[in-house]
């Protein structure tokens, strides 16, 4: 087990070194310049100028992702562009809020969707069923900026039970929570139903239904535990996706995460600042999903017997 980890945490230096290129790439081929967003089109060519040798902007390509690559691996991602700010102040202090709203919005997915997908699952063909595949259906269609402005206009607006915007207390990240967990939450109980129709049919459950086993009994210790692989992956593939693609909640919302900044930042073209979410974001998608795979061992001793003997 401990050799791969080992050799995951490994693998991680070529993905984000590939990550940061393609980011650094594609930002240098965006049209416009960052000194003259900042000084406006009325700057006088000696002051762009200036502004560009003191950003670190003059040079070729290579030589400014060099210099910059340089600056991270001393733990400098650089400076902000637009504040001036250090970009590990800038993306930490927005962290927080997108971690928080990540985690709701998983909760809430992973634990309703596991708990209907067994449900269907169980009831197959019933009207349980039938109204738990047409929700799935109805939260995979529609958009999440719809559903949050409608959770506003209701919640917030006519019924004042919950804040409009805001991130002070834990009642601000309800209304963001289910809106970015609606497509997560029909992915999983689609799979959790899925798997759980295939397991629930195996020679295995059947005998432990002979054996006079309390159905309760068969359903969530012998038959869910080998259902939850592929739920597992897919939870953890969503946390993944969750904490850099909650910027249309956090627009709608006006929530200060890592969404919004990229947005931001990418509008005007701070590229330090760009990179330094982005390569965060890669850093953390990567960790999750080892973790993901070294929970597969905890869930499936058949897993954990390949570690061992590798």
């Amino acid at each position: 087990m401990a050799k791969m980890i080992g050799r995951r945490l490994l693998m991680l230096i070529p993905v984000l070194l590939g990550v940061s290129i393609i980011i650094y790439s594609i930002l240098s081929l965006t049209p416009g310049d960052a000194a003259t967003l900042i000084l406006g089109d009325s700057a006088t060519a000696e002051s762009v100028a200036k502004l560009r040798e003191e950003l670190g902007l003059n040079g070729g390509f290579i030589e400014r992702y060099v210099r910059w690559l340089s600056g991270v691996l001393r733990g400098d991602f650089g400076i902000s562009y637009k504040t001036r700010n250090p970009v590990f102040m800038e993306v930490f202090q927005r962290f927080p809020n997108t971690v928080k709203l990540a985690f709701t919005a998983i909760a809430i997915s992973s634990i309703f969707g596991v708990l209907f997908g067994i449900l269907s699952a169980v009831k197959q063909y019933s009207l349980i069923d039938n109204v738990v595949v047409a929700a799935t259906l109805l939260l995979s269609s529609v958009p999440d900026f719809w559903l949050g402005l409608m959770m506003i206009l209701l919640f917030a607006v006519k019924l004042k039970w919950l804040p409009l915007s805001g991130v002070d207390h834990w009642y601000n990240f309800i209304m963001p929570g289910i809106t970015a967990s609606a497509h997560y939450l029909a992915n999983t109980i689609r799979m959790t139903r899925t798997s759980m129709l295939d397991v629930i049919r195996a020679d295995y459950v059947r005998t432990a239904r002979a054996k006079g086993c309390p159905e309760r009994t068969v359903i969530f210790q012998h038959a869910l535990r080998n259902a939850l692989l592929p739920v597992v992956t897919l939870i953890g593939v969503n946390m993944g996706w969750q904490l850099g693609g909650t910027v249309i909640t956090e627009q709608v919302f006006a929530i200060p995460g890592i969404g919004s900044l990229m947005i931001t930042s990418i509008r005007q073209k701070d590229v330090p600042v760009v990179l330094g979410a982005l390569v965060f974001i890669a850093l953390l998608s990567s960790l999750i999903n080892l973790a993901t795979d070294v929970l597969y061992a905890y869930i499936d001793p058949r897993i954990k017997s390949q570690y061992v003997k590798k």
